[in-house]
C-alpha cells in the first residue's frame, strides 16, 4: 500500500536488487518520490554478487549505508588473496593478491575502499533503509506485467502473488529487474552478445576453517579430475558457493541432486565434510550481453537489465550501481525543471560505453584463465568444440542416453588432464611450477582500480576539451587522479567547520558545484552573480584554500596540484561527482564563459527549459 500522505510518485522503479534500491535512495536524497516494485517478498537469500568496488562504496556513502557495511563486513585486507588449489586439503598451486601493494596510497585515493560483502547481507540492509524512507512507496511481492506510455507520463500495471492487480503512474520508469526481467522485453529492446558457459552454483554452509585459516582468500580455484571450478568464500569459514560448469541440453540442472552436490563439494575440499548443509542449488548462465539501447521513451534500463557480465571481474553489481548514480541526478534535474529533458539522453551516451568496456574486460578475464589450464593441455577451445558437437543436428538425432554418455565421457577425458597437477612425478612438478609462474598474469582479473575510479565519458553532460586525458601506465590496474572533464573528481581531505571531510562530501546533491582557489574565488563569485538570466539549476561556489577564510580548508595544499588548474582557475562538478568543466585560468569574460558551459551541460537554451 502507498505510505500515508504519499503523493503521486515521480519515478517508478522495477526491481529491488542493489541497483533499484540504490536508485530509490538516491532519488529520495534528492527529494523525489518513487514507487519501488519487486517481484520477491524478501531480499536475496543467496550470497550472489559479493564485490563492492571503491566507487560503489562512495555511492553507498552518499546514501548513508557505507559505514554500516564497513562495520559489518569481514576484514578485506586479511583475506585479499586469490588461491589456486587441486583441493582445499591438497596441493596449493599459487596465490595472487587482489589488493594494491601500497595500502597507504590506496587510502589516499578515496575515503572508502573496495570490500567483500555478499548480496544476502547487503540487500537486507538496503531494504531496511528504503522501508524507513517516507519518499519511497515500496511494494514487494508485485510483478510488473504491462507498461504504457502517454505524452504526460508512464503507467505500470502490477500483479501481486495473490492475483491482486494495481496500476501505478509516474513521469518515468527505470527497469532494474535483472537480465531476465520483463520490462526490457515489454518495451522491445534486444540484447547483443554470446553465452559463455552454463554453471551450477551450490550454496552451502560448512566449517572449512581447518583448510583455509592459514590462507584466507576470497576465491579458491579448484582444479582436479572431478571438479574444475571455484569455491567462493562468502563468509569465512562457513558460508560458501561452489560453481562448476555443466553442458546442456544433455546435462541439466535436475542432474545435480543434493547427493551429487555433496559429492562435488567434498571433491573440491578433498576430504569428507561432516557438517555440510546444502542450502540452494541453482543454474547460472555466464553471458556477455549488452542492451542495444538504454532507453525507449520514458523507460530506462539499468543494471543487469541493461548488461549481463560474466562474474570474472566482479563488475556487474558495481556497474549497475554506478548506472543509477549517473541517472539519478539527471532525473532529479529534469523533474525539478533544473535542466532540459534532453539531459536524459546523456545517460545512454555516458553509461553504455562504460558497460561495453567493463564487459570486454570481464570477457578477457574469462578467456585469460585459459592460460593456466593450458599448462596441462586443457584448453577452453576443447569445451567450445564440445558445445558445438552437442548442437549438431546429427548428434541430436542419437538416442538420449548415447548423447549423455558421449558428453560425460568427453568431460571425463578433458578433466582427466588436471590429474597432472597433483601427480608426484617430474611431469607433475614441472606443470605445477609453470602454473605458478603464470599466475601473475591474472592480476587484471582481480585488481582494477583504474577501471573502477578512472573511467570517463566520450560525450555527454560536460564540456569536452582537446587536451588528452592523463592516464596511468596500466589504466586497468592503476588509477591516475585527474579533473579532465567527465572524470571522477579526485579525492582530497579538507576541513570545514572544524571537521575533516572528503571533498566529495561537499559536492551538492541537487546543484552544480564550482570549486575555486582563493586567488580567483572573488572573480568567480562575481561571474555567478552576473549570470542573466540565472541558470535553472543552482550553482554553488566553494573556495578551496589554505587559510581559515576558505570554505574548504586544505592546509597541505593538495588541491592545488590535484585540480590541474592555475590559481584563478576553477572546476565545475556535477551532483554525481564527475567533472562537468574546468577552466585552467579565469577567462576574459568569466560570466559569458560560465553561461555557455551551463547551457551545454544542462540544456541547449535554458530560457526554454520546463519550469517546476
Amino acid at each position: 500500500m502507498t505510505k500515508s500522505g504519499a503523493s503521486h510518485p515521480k519515478v517508478l522503479i522495477v526491481g529491488a536488487g542493489p541497483t533499484g534500491l540504490t536508485l530509490a535512495l538516491l532519488l529520495a536524497r534528492a527529494g523525489l518520490r518513487t514507487a519501488l516494485i519487486e517481484r520477491n517478498d524478501g531480499p536475496q537469500p543467496h550470497p550472489a554478487a559479493c564485490i563492492l568496488s571503491t566507487r560503489t562504496m562512495e555511492v553507498f556513502r552518499e546514501v548513508g549505508v557505507a559505514q554500516e557495511i564497513l562495520e559489518r563486513c569481514q576484514d578485506v585486507f586479511e583475506r585479499s588473496t586469490i588461491t589456486w588449489v587441486t583441493t582445499l586439503a591438497g596441493t596449493e598451486l599459487g596465490r595472487c593478491s587482489a589488493a594494491p601493494d601500497d595500502l597507504e596510497a590506496l587510502h589516499a585515493l578515496s575515503p572508502v575502499h573496495a570490500l567483500h560483502f555478499p548480496q544476502n547481507r547487503l540487500e537486507p540492509l538496503l531494504w531496511e533503509k528504503v522501508r524507513r524512507s517516507p519518499l519511497v512507496d515500496f511494494r514487494p511481492g508485485q510483478d510488473g506485467v504491462a507498461v504504457e506510455e502517454s505524452d504526460g507520463g508512464i503507467t505500470l500495471r502490477t500483479v501481486a502473488g495473490n492475483g491482486d492487480a494495481a496500476t501505478l503512474a509516474g513521469d518515468y520508469l527505470v527497469a532494474c529487474d535483472g537480465a531476465t526481467g520483463p520490462i526490457r522485453r515489454l518495451i522491445g529492446i534486444e540484447t547483443e552478445g554470446p553465452t559463455l558457459q552454463h554453471m551450477i552454483g551450490v550454496y552451502f554452509t560448512a566449517d572449512l576453517g581447518r583448510f583455509v585459516d592459514h590462507r584466507k582468500s576470497i576465491l579458491y580455484w579448484v582444479l582436479n579430475e572431478t571438479v574444475f571450478g571455484v569455491l567462493i568464500a562468502h563468509w569465512l569459514p562457513h558460508e560458501w558457493v561452489l560453481f562448476v560448469p555443466y553442458f546442456p541440453p544433455q546435462q541439466s540442472p535436475e542432474d545435480f541432486s543434493e547427493g551429487r552436490c555433496r559429492a562435488l563439494v567434498e571433491a573440491a575440499v578433498g576430504a569428507p565434510v561432516s557438517d555440510l548443509d546444502v542450502r540452494l542449488v541453482r543454474p547460472w548462465t555466464l553471458a556477455a550481453r549488452l542492451a542495444e539501447r538504454y532507453r525507449r521513451g520514458r523507460v530506462f534500463l539499468a543494471g543487469d537489465a541493461a548488461h549481463s557480465f560474466p562474474p570474472t571481474g566482479g563488475l556487474g553489481l558495481n556497474t549497475g550501481v554506478q548506472d543509477v548514480h549517473n541517472l539519478a541526478w539527471k532525473l532529479a534535474a529534469t523533474l525539478k525543471g533544473h535542466a532540459d529533458p534532453a539531459l536524459l539522453e546523456t545517460y545512454e551516451q555516458e553509461r553504455r560505453p562504460v558497460a561495453a568496456t567493463n564487459l570486454a574486460h570481464s570477457v578477457r578475464n574469462f578467456d585469460n584463465m585459459n592460460d593456466l589450464s593450458r599448462v596441462v593441455g586443457l584448453d577452453h577451445r576443447h569445451l567450445r568444440r564440445l558445445r558445438a558437437v552437442q548442437n549438431l543436428a546429427l548428434f541430436r538425432r542419437l538416442p538420449q542416453r548415447w548423447q549423455r554418455g558421449t558428453v560425460d565421457a568427453a568431460l571425463r577425458f578433458a578433466l582427466g588432464r588436471l590429474a597432472t597437477l597433483r601427480a608426484e612425478t617430474p611431469k607433475g612438478a614441472a606443470a605445477r611450477a609453470e602454473f605458478t609462474r603464470r599466475i601473475p598474469g591474472q592480476a587484471p582479473h582481480y585488481r582494477f582500480l583504474g577501471l573502477d575510479l578512472g573511467f570517463s565519458y566520450e560525450r555527454g553532460a560536460f564540456r569536452a576539451e582537446a587536451t588528452p586525458k592523463p592516464e596511468a601506465a596500466d589504466p586497468v590496474i592503476d588509477y591516475r587522479p585527474t579533473t579532465w572533464p567527465s572524470a571522477r573528481l579526485p579525492h582530497v581531505w579538507v576541513r570545514t567547520e572544524g571537521a575533516r571531510r572528503a571533498i566529495h562530501d561537499a559536492i551538492a546533491p541537487d546543484a552544480l558545484t564550482l570549486l575555486a582557489h582563493e586567488a580567483g574565488a572573488g572573480a568567480w563569485r562575481a561571474a555567478l552573480a552576473g549570470l542573466d538570466p540565472a541558470p535553472p539549476m543552482p550553482v554553488r561556489l566553494l573556495c578551496v584554500g589554505a587559510t581559515a577564510d576558505a570554505d574548504l580548508q586544505d592546509p597541505d595544499g593538495a588541491w592545488a596540484g590535484l585540480s590541474e588548474t592555475g590559481p584563478t582557475g576553477a572546476v565545475l562538478v556535477r551532483p554525481d561527482g564527475h567533472v562537468a568543466w574546468r577552466a585552467p585560468a579565469l577567462p576574459e569574460a568569466p560570466a559569458r564563459a560560465l553561461a555557455a558551459v551551463l547551457r551545454e551541460v544542462l540544456c541547449l537554451d535554458w530560457r526554454n527549459c520546463r519550469k517546476p
